[in-house]
């Protein structure tokens, strides 16, 4: 699994003390520990005791690690059944599942709030677009602390991103370079072209970023789809 997304510079957060023996040393503060989702069992334990669960839960369970592949199997769904929600989607791996392989999805189950640090999101973010399912990511971070020139670079790997709120952030016109850099387009072994980053941006909210001057416009020209920008 890759590693879970988070804003955090070290370097800026380091102090430098003198031990008794007149030794320097320099001293890093991590990173708090990601926000970790349940296991697929303990999602399976959720079920309220005294309930049959059906066999459809232990599929839908089974195939939750393994939900950037579902693509794979093509089109085809089946027809949605109640599943004991909203239990199940304490694990975002198995709501995305049951996104993917049921129909119609739920009301209550067409969205869920994601903390970034989350250990699975970098794994969703794997999931190509199909047909019938597109998965989409929405940030909001204004007034965020940790988002910084340095850091914002993390949110490149967020390749569903469609709207991204960064207002009265310590960005700069080089941190939003940084993001753009993220726009990759590689070709894998059979030929065809993998796009990775966020080209999916529509909507970019710098609102209160008092270093971001106008010399950002032509950065913000190379994110293809991007149509609303709060400045």
């Amino acid at each position: 699994m890759s590693n879970p997304i988070v804003l955090w510079n070290a370097h800026r957060r380091a102090s430098t003390v003198v031990d008794d023996a007149g030794i320097t040393i320099k001293r890093y503060v991590l990173a708090p520990p990601s926000l970790r989702a349940p296991s697929t069992q303990r999602v399976l334990d959720t079920v309220h005791c005294g309930t049959v669960p059906p066999l459809a839960l232990f599929c839908i369970v089974a195939l939750a690690p393994y939900t950037d592949q579902l693509h794979a199997l093509g089109a085809p769904r089946i027809p949605y059944r109640d599943l004991l929600l909203p239990e199940v989607l304490s694990d975002p791996r198995v709501w995305v599942t049951i996104a993917q392989v049921m129909y119609p999805a739920p009301v209550h189950s067409h969205d869920i709030d994601l903390s970034l640090s989350d250990t699975h999101l970098p794994l969703l973010q794997q999931i190509p677009s199909a047909p019938n399912f597109t998965l989409i990511s929405l940030l909001s971070l204004p007034g965020c602390t940790h988002v910084s020139d340095d850091t914002v670079s993390e949110l490149r790997r967020l390749n569903t991103l469609i709207a991204l709120d960064l207002r009265a952030t310590h960005l700069t016109t080089y941190g939003v370079t940084v993001l753009s850099r993220g726009l990759s387009l590689t070709r894998d072994d059979s030929g065809l072209y993998k796009k990775a980053g966020p080209w999916g941006l529509r909507i970019l909210s710098l609102h209160g970023c008092a270093k971001v001057t106008d010399t950002v416009l032509p950065v913000l020209k190379t994110f293809p789809l991007l149509s609303a920008i709060g400045k």
